[in-house]
């Protein structure tokens, strides 16, 4: 039986509208998972005192004990890592196995709209951690069922650029979440969540009218202008149906499955996975630490808070992206070791800056700002990578264990946040901001070889596009189709001098051959 084609297919199932839709996933995820950070330390104060989060004025109030405060929302915090730990593997799972990969993403979406419900009218611990709980399992749907969503939308040559540019939306959603949630003390406790609400509802419609070009019908897209082979890697488009001609090799696809352990054998992945949890690690640790530590040395509200927090997020806006195009261009490695560096080495300054140091916030700012940078950049290049590890995989050029790949991400990075936000309370609470931030940069100083060894092409730091020996049967099938068609030119050009010499009554100049001698 035909299927019916859907209404509006060619914009439906566009590049554009798939690159929005994950982008607007992305960017309502981080809204909802940002807007309560600087929220929930006054959130923990009010629950400690006996007063209810949506009373007037209960965190204009000053924190009374800022290492237990510290230490409960770190415990907050984790819940969303606790989620996306749980979530991932299972979303995993359902993107290798379901033939649509939609309705999975319309779940996750559903699942944010009963957190956000949850922090409206939460009074009690257990509810904000169900909520949270419930945040991590959506962030876990989007950066697992989105990614291959994305993957399966573009061929590798141009992976590291788009990825960049649905990271910059990421980045939005962080830039604009704690200034909102600030908003609470000018228009009420419950103001931010009810626009997260209405975020999450325009989500779930651009959701709901995705339509994947992957097991589809071939005739669909046929005739989509669209859809144009230096851009989209044709074996995702539809699927082949199998016919008793290709019986044989479905049973060789299934021999040669992509498991969880062979991804994991890969060098090249778990040096992935590690930039993936680094970055779990040192981007969330500050958020129950320099929080609290704003709070109590410089006297800082939650306003205040977010406007310092906007110092580590808006630079991302510039480094997602830039980090993208550099990788297409240059390599993974590049970028990846030298900001994994970076990063490492403001993670020793930032502990430095105090009310009694020179200059005030205004260095912490700084330090806090390119550490925010580099912490963004160096993750980038890690969703490409992971691309390239499915495909050399997949010897037929299939996505099998792509989805499982993107889960593994998921996993690492929200064990690196939820061992971020832990460890960071946990160590404030002992040694102090300082040498916590020591700790972290010490992490990342040991990270750093491994990266450098296997991220990219072995022994090349910088490759250059025509230099890649991964190159997708895509772009290669292209690059044959081009040479091709200039042989096919300068054999006509050959003839037509020839026709004119013919034409002309004179003779073909004769190829003179210079030989040398030693």
């Amino acid at each position: 039986m035909t299927k019916k084609k859907p209404v509006f297919l060619r914009f439906r199932s566009s590049n554009l509208y798939i690159l929005v839709t994950v982008s607007m996933s992305l960017f309502t995820d981080m809204i909802v998972y940002s807007i309560i950070v600087p929220i929930m330390p006054f959130v923990i104060n009010a629950l400690e005192n006996g007063r209810s989060p949506d009373t007037e004025k209960a965190y204009t109030k000053e924190i009374t004990d800022g290492g237990n405060v510290s230490k409960e929302t770190g415990s907050l915090l984790a819940l969303f890592a606790v989620g996306l730990l749980v979530g991932s593997p299972v979303f995993g799972y359902l993107a290798d196995r379901l033939e649509h990969r939609k309705w999975p993403m319309v779940a996750g979406i559903v699942g944010l709209l009963g957190a956000t419900f949850l922090f409206l009218f939460a009074n009690s611990y257990w509810e904000f951690y169900l909520a949270r709980f419930l945040q991590g399992l959506s962030d876990a749907c989007v950066w697992t069922l989105g990614m291959c969503l994305i993957a399966d939308t573009f061929s590798l040559e141009v992976l590291g650029t788009q990825m960049g540019r649905v990271l910059m939306f990421h980045t939005i959603g962080l830039l604009c979440g704690s200034p909102i949630g600030a908003l609470y003390q000018s228009v009420g406790y419950k103001a931010p969540f009810i626009l997260c609400i209405c975020l999450a509802g325009i989500d779930l419609i651009l959701r709901l009218f995705v339509v994947e070009r992957r097991n589809q019908p071939r005739e669909w897209f046929e005739d989509n202008k669209s859809i144009s082979k230096p851009t989209v890697a044709t074996s995702t488009l539809v699927s082949q149906p199998i016919s008793e001609g290709n019986k044989s090799l479905s049973k060789e696809k299934k021999k040669n499955k992509v498991t969880v352990i062979r991804l994991l054998r890969q060098n090249r992945l778990l040096a992935s996975l590690l930039l993936s949890f680094a970055n779990g690690c040192v981007y969330n640790v500050f958020e129950p630490t320099l929080t609290v530590r704003l709070s109590s040395e410089w006297g800082y509200n939650s306003t205040q808070i977010g406007l310092v927090f906007l110092a580590q997020v808006i630079p991302t806006f510039v480094a997602t992206p830039l980090a993208g195009y550099i990788t297409d261009k240059y390599g993974p490695k590049v970028v990846a070791f030298t900001t994994l560096v970076v990063c490492a080495i403001t993670m020793f300054l930032i502990g430095i800056p105090s009310k009694s140091t020179a200059g005030g916030v205004a260095p912490l700012i700084v330090v806090f700002a390119i550490q925010g940078f580099t912490a963004f950049a160096f993750i980038t290049p890690v969703l490409p990578e992971i691309a390239h590890v499915v495909q050399s995989l997949n010897s037929n050029n299939g996505d099998d264990g792509q989805g499982m790949s993107y889960a593994l991400f998921n996993i690492t990075f929200g064990l690196g946040g939820l061992v971020g936000p832990l460890l960071g309370g946990y160590l404030y609470d002992k040694i102090g901001f300082f040498y916590m931030c020591v700790v972290m940069g010490c992490f990342l100083v040991i990270c750093a070889p491994y990266v450098f060894k296997f991220t990219g092409e072995p022994g090349k730091f910088i490759v250059r596009p025509n230099e890649r020996e991964d190159q997708s049967p895509d772009m290669i099938e292209i690059d044959s189709e081009i040479a091709a068609e200039n042989n096919v030119a300068r054999n006509k050009s050959i003839d037509q001098k020839d026709n004119d010499y013919e034409n002309s009554g004179t003779s073909k100049p004769k190829e003179t051959t210079i030989q040398f001698s030693t």
